[in-house]
This record gives structure tokens, C-alpha cells and sequence, in this order.
């Protein structure tokens, strides 16, 4: 089943069934650096690509039947990965912190993405193994946000700031934001504009991330021509092979 739900619902869904993270989390880990971690895979020849694990979408429904997070993680490390994404939001993407302890197996960064919104879920993403968490932009007010990345950092926690606008990126910024992501796909309509990438990217200072509709190696250095690393999701998942096609991603045509 197929939900057409634009990210203003799936937050406010989030909302709803919020159960606040109450435990007390020291801080006994330092967190795999995802902005090196980039310049590492580009250092090295490789194209720098943050794999996800992403078992749904509102757009898709079911893409993939994830019985082994951990295989999965491994199998993306093995194939060039940069770093992993992993989906926690179960409604919808059908993704779960237990899916992320697991995938926190690999030696590259991992990042939780969600429709976050309180500094609990930051001490929740560091308990369940997370390196990186996505933070989205226009879902907070300039203060919020900054509270937030402050929140990430106390645990040595770089977030990912995702933007879709100018005014995402000017909050973004003003909030202190390093490392961004810009989703090619709409909020409102959940239409990919691939084009977004180019338009936006020149007015970021910091580490840039393009996200959503990277199918292809051509689409992937259309991509690295304006960002440092490109995640790439739904393409991988539905693959056969999603090693495989990540190893062709990262190395194609090198």
C-alpha cells in the first residue's frame, strides 16, 4: 500500500505517537566522524556514498524485506559506503531503533534519519548506536534548530541538516550547521527535482549531502559536481543486489 503523505503529516504523525526517551545516557562512546568519513571515500578514489537502509516510503510502500540489518550494513561497508543511513521511523518507512543498534556494527559512520524534533531523541540516537542523526531543517524555528545541533554536539554528534530552500539554508546556517543535506524531493508534493542539488548547493558553506532520486552513476556525478557525497536509498533497495549495485555506484567507470 502506497501512503501519499507529504513530510508536514508524517510530522505530525510522529508527533502523536511520540513516547519521550527518559534514560540516562552517559556519554562511554565518541562517535564515528561522518563529515571525515567523506572526505575519506573521496580522498581514495571513491565516490562518497551514504547507503541506506530503508525498508518503505510514503512514495514506494514496502521496497524491501529487512530481516538482517547487520548483513546489510556489512554488505554496504564491503561494497565502498561512506557511511549508512539507517530508517527508524516505523509507520511509514517501516524502520527501527532496533534496526539501527544492529547496523551499528560497521566501522563507518551510521545515521539515524527520522522526523525528529526533542533533545530526547538525540540521547536516544546515541544510546542506539548512532553516529549522525537527520535533522530537517524547516520542521524548526531558528532557536529550536540551533538547541538541537547544541543537544548533538554534547554527545560529539554531528548532525545532518537537511534544507530544501534558501530559507532552510539561512536558518541552517544562523543555527550553525556544518554538514547539510539537500533533498531533491518536495515536502509538500514528494516529487523529485533533481535539479535542486545545483540551484542550492552554491549558496551552502559546508559539507553537502544530495539526497533523494540517485539512481545512476550519471546521476551520481551529476551529483558530486555540486555536493561532497550523495545518500542514495530507494535505488539500493529495491536492487537485487544491493552490494553490487553500491560497488557500481562507488567505482563505476573508474
Amino acid at each position: 500500500m502506497v501512503l501519499a503523505l507529504n513530510f508536514d503529516e508524517i510530522m505530525q504523525a510522529c508527533k502523536e505517537h511520540y513516547r519521550p526517551f527518559t534514560g540516562d545516557v552517559p556519554y562511554i562512546r565518541k562517535p564515528r566522524d561522518l563529515i571525515r568519513s567523506i572526505a575519506a571515500a573521496a580522498g581514495d578514489g571513491r565516490r562518497p556514498v551514504i547507503a541506506e537502509i530503508k525498508p518503505a516510503s510514503p512514495t514506494a510502500g514496502q521496497i524491501r524485506q529487512v530481516d538482517d540489518p547487520a548483513e546489510l550494513a556489512r554488505d554496504y561497508e564491503a561494497s565502498g559506503a561512506c557511511g549508512i543511513s539507517v530508517l527508524t521511523e516505523p509507520r511509514y518507512f517501516r524502520g527501527s531503533l532496533e534496526h539501527l543498534a544492529t547496523a551499528a556494527c560497521v566501522n563507518v559512520p551510521v545515521l539515524r534519519k527520522d522526523f525528529l524534533f526533542d533533545v530526547a531523541q538525540v540521547r536516544e540516537s546515541y544510546f542506539y548506536g548512532a553516529d549522525s542523526l537527520l535533522l530537517i531543517s524547516s520542521f524548526f524555528h531558528d532557536d529550536s534548530l540551533a538547541h538541537m545541533i547544541a543537544a548533538c554536539r554534547d554527545y560529539s554528534i554531528e548532525p545532518l541538516v537537511e534544507v530544501h530552500d534558501l530559507a532552510d539554508i539561512e536558518r541552517s546556517r544562523a543555527a550553525g550547521a556544518r554538514l547539510y543535506a539537500i533533498n531533491n524531493r518536495d515536502r509538500h508534493t514528494l516529487q523529485v527535482d533533481r535539479s535542486r542539488t545545483a540551484r542550492l548547493a552554491k549558496h551552502i558553506d559546508g559539507v553537502t549531502v544530495s539526497a533523494s532520486g540517485i539512481s545512476t552513476v550519471a546521476q551520481l556525478d551529476e551529483a558530486l559536481r555540486y555536493c561532497d557525497a550523495a545518500l542514495v536509498g530507494s535505488a539500493l533497495m529495491s536492487a537485487r543486489e544491493p552490494g553490487e549495485m553500491l560497488k557500481t555506484l562507488v567505482y563505476g567507470g573508474q
